[in-house]
């Protein structure tokens, strides 16, 4: 990989010094002497010293994504020449991501992983080091084991020894409960719209000094995302993944009804509209809903309120402001949504049930609603539906509203307890960046390729990569997987990235120091105000109190430690 040269913008092929501890500074990890040969056999021609990193044997038993044979050092990228998509299909550069966020004015800083002129070869003269341990909590299942056991292709001296974190999504409790007890594990995965809150409290260990000793650089990561592990002007951890939410909707219901398949709706007025049309019901029973905008796909009250524009928290972090008029009117017209085109909260639900009971899989790839807010994950299930022609755009605005999405997602963090803050440190590098990727992304591929076999689908696996929070591992996918996809996908990859860049909230910088409580509560306040156990108003009162009273709670203990 290239090094961009920030004051003229040329690209000239550097060398960065070689540490020779795991422990020590340093810009390269040290590589097997097995790897190492293997890997030095090719050389870039683009740039003499620059090896050209290729993945080995898929190590793949289930679930999400590993592509690691000869895991290669972090930050070492790929130095293939990239083949581009054009710009109507967006490859993604970090040029251009970069220049589109605001957020410098150069595009890539990457180094080519080669030792100086007199430094041993990789593997001489390297003291015998002791076999370290860490224990890491996050996702369980073989996948998961496949990745970590991909760790020591990197490090020879490091295992990880990973422990299902149980949910950190409405709770933390696992985790929380063993650092105030002091016995937390070295790394942990955790849910960035609680990332905040945890920080504040002391759970996080302080990675700022370690992050800029190292070759890491915060041009190479998504803004949003990493603003999220920020507290205090303090890095306490590194963004992993990310996703973005917009409207899906199928074509052939659109053209079956008259509406033309090629423009979705982009009002709430033209919403309504269309899903009055898109509805089939048999007397009282729903047969298909053309939109549900609660409970179906994963939008939350958040999207709604965002694409109002209302306020979700001051500029202090100090007041809650789902009060806000804009948050009572938006949830008055998902009620009104309801009622005129639902019914009944409890029948939607009901209905997805049965859905699923039945084995049908989710609403939108079943037929059974023609659009769905989800997230840009959906993808992945309607690649294994070829038989569903369906279409990504924006969610429709409301009057006065502005284009919007949000964002979540995970990071990894260093318990304060941990005894090897060195390694863990290596170890949520190598993870979230582009080793810990390409480890990720083969296991996928491999697993794809067996649920192919297994629901005997037709035609060739097709893989739809998740996002990535390190820009160079987001582009080495973009490069290797996109180019097998189809028009519709490149499209909505092209969305995603747009979304990413210009018009997405960040779940982390919405909720505050109590956002575990504004998570729950807001939840709480659309289910009561759908399911008509509250007004839209006193839910979101009722929401406000609550959450502000947790959010006082917080600050105090902040402002007394």
């Amino acid at each position: 990989m290239f090094w961009s040269d920030r004051a003229t913008g040329r690209r000239s092929c550097r060398p960065r010094t070689r540490s020779t501890h795991l422990s020590s500074r340093r810009t390269c990890p040290l590589v097997p002497p097995d790897v190492f040969e293997r890997a030095v056999s090719r050389r870039n021609p683009t740039c003499s010293g620059v090896f050209d990193w290729v993945p080995g044997p898929l190590k793949a038993q289930y679930g999400f994504t590993p592509w690691s044979g000869f895991a290669r050092p972090e930050p070492c990228i790929p130095n293939d020449p990239m083949r581009s998509l054009s710009m109507s299909t967006r490859a993604l550069s970090r040029r251009n991501f970069l220049v589109l966020s605001g957020t410098a004015a150069a595009s890539l800083v990457a180094a080519a992983c080669v030792a100086p002129e007199g430094a041993p070869a990789a593997g001489e003269g390297e003291p015998m080091m002791e076999t370290i341990e860490l224990n890491h909590w996050g996702f369980s299942g073989p996948i998961w084991e496949t990745i970590w056991d991909a760790v020591p292709d990197t490090y020879p001296n490091m295992t990880v020894n990973p422990t299902e974190i149980g949910d950190i999504v409405f709770g933390d409790q696992k985790f929380t409960t063993a650092v105030a007890a002091g016995t937390g594990p070295d790394t942990a995965m955790q849910n960035r719209h609680t990332f905040l809150q945890f920080a504040a409290k002391g759970l996080y260990q302080d990675v700022t000094e370690r992050f800029d000793a190292s070759d890491l650089n915060r041009d190479d990561y998504t803004p949003v995302q990493l603003n999220e592990t920020v507290w205090e002007g303090k890095m306490y951890g590194l963004p992993w993944g990310t996703d973005v939410r917009y409207l899906y909707w199928n074509k052939d219901h659109f053209a079956e009804v008259g509406l033309d398949p090629e423009q979705p709706p982009t009002t709430w007025a033209e919403l309504e509209e269309y899903a009055d049309k898109l509805n089939i019901r048999d007397g009282d029973e729903v047969v298909r809903y053309g939109f549900v905008p609660y409970l179906y796909g994963n939008s939350w009250m958040w999207l709604y309120g965002f694409l109002a524009g209302a306020p979700s928290l001051s500029d202090d972090k100090r007041t809650i402001l789902c009060d806000d008029q804009r948050w009572i009117d938006t949830l008055q017209w998902m009620v009104n949504f309801y009622d005129n085109y639902v019914g009944d909260f409890e029948l939607a639900n009901s209905f997805q049930q049965g859905i699923r009971s039945a084995g049908l899989g989710l609403p939108f790839v079943a037929g059974k609603t023609s659009m769905s807010a989800t997230g840009d994950w959906h993808v992945r299930d309607l690649l294994r539906s070829p038989g569903v022609d369906y279409g990504t755009a924006p969610m429709p605005i409301p009057p006065g509203g502005m284009k919007s999405t949000w964002s979540c997602g995970f990071s990894i963090v260093m318990a304060p307890g941990s005894e090897h803050p060195d390694e863990a440190f290596q170890l949520m590098r190598w993870f979230t960046g582009t080793p810990g990727w390409d480890a990720l992304a083969a296991a996928d591929v491999a697993e794809t390729k067996r649920t192919w076999e297994r629901e005997q689908l037709e035609g060739e696996p097709k893989f739809w990569p998740r996002l990535a929070c390190y820009l160079p591992a987001l582009e080495a996918m973009e490069q290797k997987y996109l180019p097998e996809l189809g028009e519709i996908e490149n499209s909505t990859w092209t969305l995603s990235l747009d979304a990413l860049r210009n018009w997405t909230h960040g779940c982390g910088s919405v909720m505050g120091v109590a956002a575990l409580q504004y998570w729950v509560e807001m939840d709480n306040a659309a289910r009561n105000a759908l399911s008509k156990q509250m007004t839209p108003e006193e839910a979101m009162l009722n929401c406000k109190t609550l959450v502000q009273e947790a959010t006082d709670q917080a600050w105090e203990a902040i402002d007394n430690a």
